[in-house]
C-alpha cells in the first residue's frame, strides 16, 4: 500500500497529476483511490463549496483515506492543498499505523507568474488574491 499526498495551489495541477497517477495504477491492475476534501462539495452533480463545512469535508476525506487502507487499496493519493504540515501531518501519521509507504509530491510552483496562472485556470473560481495567500503559507 502507498499513500501519496499532493501539495500545491489551487489551480496548480494537483487533480490532473492524481488521475493521471490512478491511470496508471490501474494500468498496472492495481486499486487506486483519490481522496479529495473538494468531493464532499460535489452536490447532484455540481460543486456547491460552503467554507463552513470545511472541517466536516476534512473529516470526511480521513475517513475516505481510512476506509481506503482498511480495504488495502494499493494506491492512496491525498488532493488538497496541504499547505502546512499540519493539513497533512494525519495522513502521514495513518500510513505509518497502517505499514502503507508515504510519498509528498509538490505540484506547481508558488512564484508570482505561476499563481497568476493557477489563478486564471482552477476549476473552482479561486480568486488571484486568495491563491497569493496560500503561496504565501507553503511550508516547505
Amino acid at each position: 500500500m502507498k499513500i501519496i499526498i499532493l501539495r500545491g495551489c489551487s489551480g496548480s495541477g494537483k487533480s490532473r497529476r492524481a488521475k493521471k497517477l490512478v491511470s496508471e495504477a490501474t494500468a498496472l491492475n492495481q486499486r487506486a483511490v483519490i481522496c479529495s476534501a473538494d468531493d464532499y462539495f460535489i452536490r447532484q452533480g455540481g460543486y456547491k463549496f460552503d467554507p463552513r463545512l470545511l472541517p466536516e469535508a476534512h473529516a470526511w476525506c480521513k475517513g475516505k483515506t481510512i476506509g481506503a487502507l482498511e480495504s488495502e487499496c494499493d494506491l492512496i493519493i491525498i488532493d488538497n492543498t496541504n499547505l502546512c504540515k499540519w493539513e497533512f501531518e494525519p495522513y502521514e501519521e495513518m500510513a505509518n499505523e497502517y505499514g502503507a509507504e508515504c510519498e509528498i509530491i509538490v505540484v506547481g510552483q508558488f512564484d508570482d507568474d505561476s499563481v497568476k496562472l493557477y489563478a486564471s485556470r482552477n476549476k473552482h473560481g479561486v480568486p488571484l488574491e486568495k491563491i497569493k495567500q496560500m503561496a504565501a503559507k507553503f511550508q516547505k
